[in-house]
């Protein structure tokens, strides 16, 4: 690979591995990773945990704060707990007891869970006790109500533009078995507006070629797209607005929450013309 390729999604990913590398020796008490699913920020940390004989529990199915709570008590002794899928948990009983997990009082967390029911008895738990595993959580795309954790340790932002998924996709082929042609059809026929996108929608496609049916088939409905993000990058500033009746403020606020700024580098001239700041 040549040296100019080393880019943001390298670099990404070889900060997730030292990410890793504090979290076990205990350097820190907690990694968040926030991207895309499907673009490795599992596959990338367990393989790492594995390589390196780390003990650790990964975990992405949990109910009620009860069970969490248990789950965190059963394995309050491994080095590294790995929660997946986070986006689903509202629940703020569930979120406190992260934060008592990721941050230590008089050097140790403690964790507790007070009920006037005999259920703790029941399942054998106590009220309190002391967490001794680093936490890993991971989420594919919301925050909401995780903002009092987030600096409570070290945050990767895993979110890239197509382009960078492209690279990434490649730096995986070989590892998921992504069949050449697959990857060749995403190159030519796909940008930012495809929905789904990820390493394992290639490998559904790949498995489809080697079964012997036209992959393309699957394709289109596989990678839909998503044609609001479509207009975004098809449309000058004046056509969209003038269409859907929002302004340029909002026009360029959807660009960047589609991660389309810098996709869009190219309409330098009409920004500069329209006179609008980035912010």
């Amino acid at each position: 690979m040549e040296e100019k390729e080393e880019t943001k999604e390298i670099k990404k990913y070889k900060l997730l591995n030292k990410s890793l590398g504090a979290l076990s020796s205990g350097v820190v008490n907690l990694l968040i990773l926030n991207g895309s699913p499907g673009m490795g920020k599992t596959r990338t940390t367990l393989d790492y945990l594995k390589k390196q004989k780390i003990n650790y529990e990964y975990i992405s199915t949990y109910s009620t704060p009860l069970s969490f709570y248990k789950l965190l008590y059963k394995n309050r002794k491994k080095t590294i707990i790995v929660f997946d899928d986070l986006d689903s948990i509202n629940d703020s009983k569930i979120i406190s007891m992260l934060k008592s997990a990721c941050w230590s009082s008089d050097g140790e967390r403690i964790l507790n869970y007070h009920s006037t029911s005999p259920i703790l008895d029941k399942e054998g738990l106590p009220e309190s006790f002391v967490l001794e595993a680093n936490i890993i959580l991971i989420f594919n795309h919301n925050f909401s109500g995780f903002e009092p954790i987030l600096d409570r340790g070290i945050t990767l932002d895993l979110n890239f533009t197509f382009q960078e998924k492209i690279q990434i996709l490649k730096s995986f082929q070989k590892k998921a078995n992504i069949e050449e042609d697959v990857l060749k059809y995403v190159v030519e026929n796909c940008n930012e507006a495809n929905k789904n996108l990820s390493i394992r929608s290639l490998v559904i496609l790949s498995d489809l070629k080697r079964g012997g049916y036209d992959f393309e088939d699957f394709a289109e409905e596989i990678l839909k797209v998503d044609f609001e993000v479509q207009d975004l990058i098809n449309m000058s500033a004046e056509a969209w607005c003038s269409e859907n009746y929002y302004t340029k403020r909002t026009y360029y606020r959807k660009l960047k929450t589609n991660n389309l700024l810098s996709p869009l580098k190219q309409k330098k001239k009409e920004l500069e013309k329209d006179k609008i700041q980035f912010e």
